[in-house]
């Protein structure tokens, strides 16, 4: 009796398994590498639910069962995480090339962010991802945070990750900006500020946390440019895949992620 048991329960065991790798693969096999440089995979749509895992698991993304999480809920959910089951993590154990890339470019993401990039006030952003610019030819690549008054050099603009300044200084659309690359390869960049906090230079070490500069109205014409509208933080987030050198991802869930 004991013995027919134990056999009635590994089958089970055994069904239960092979269901979860059959769906799967399934779940991911509509998915193929382009994806992951596609329109949603860059819209990076999360949800309250995953936000909130995430939230409780630990400060920092860079948590290996965190990851696969992730990982796998985009994944399985073809980037948009409200469609999957809860227990969507149990199926992590499906890795392939496929899932190896998204794992990487999702830590470049996620993986390194630590502290909100505007200290010392109340910050108002919304998800204005690829919504129209200027003439309407150009989209919005990037999240756009306010504070509460409209004046240039008031709010620290602080790094959100630890990293080395790759790019700083004058661009005829960013004003004065700088980019942070994190240790897992994501490029951080802050855009129009007003100041500096020091002469950082490419190659410059920075902590999750420090001061780079302040919020500004500066870009949209040469150098020294202000004004042109109102005082604000352009925050970008890119990702190094296998045909772009530099691929903008939405920073908005980032953002509420670390707004909390």
């Amino acid at each position: 009796m004991i013995a027919r048991l134990w056999l009635l329960f590994s089958l089970a065991a055994l069904c239960l398994y092979a269901q979860s790798i059959l769906y799967g693969r399934s779940a991911t096999s509509g998915v193929g590498m382009a994806d992951l440089e596609g329109d949603d995979f860059r819209a990076q749509r999360f949800n309250e639910e995953l936000l909130g895992q995430m939230k409780k698991r630990h400060p920092v993304f860079l948590d290996d069962a965190l990851a696969d999480t992730v990982t796998a809920t985009m994944l399985m959910g073809r980037f948009s995480p409200e469609k999957v089951c809860a227990d969507a993590p149990l199926f992590k154990r499906y890795k392939n090339g496929l899932w190896k890339e998204g794992r990487r470019v999702y830590q470049a993401v996620w993986g390194d962010v630590e502290c909100f990039p505007v200290s010392g006030t109340k910050s108002f952003y919304e998800d204005s991802w690829l919504s129209p610019r200027g003439d309407g030819q150009r989209r919005h690549e990037g999240c756009d945070l306010f504070g509460e008054e409209d004046e240039p050099g008031l709010y620290p603009v602080a790094s959100m990750t630890r990293g080395k300044v790759e790019q700083a200084g004058w661009l005829p659309l960013g004003g004065y900006r700088i980019g942070v690359r994190s240790p897992s390869g994501g490029y951080f960049y802050y855009a129009h500020l007003d100041s500096y906090e020091r002469d950082y230079k490419p190659g410059d070490e920075v902590k999750a946390g420090q001061i780079l500069g302040f919020m500004g109205n500066t870009g949209y014409g040469p150098k020294g440019t202000a004004g042109e509208f109102p005082t604000h933080l352009h925050l970008g987030i890119y990702v190094r895949t296998r045909n772009y050198e530099e691929l903008s991802v939405n920073p908005y869930w980032v953002l509420r992620f670390l707004d909390s």
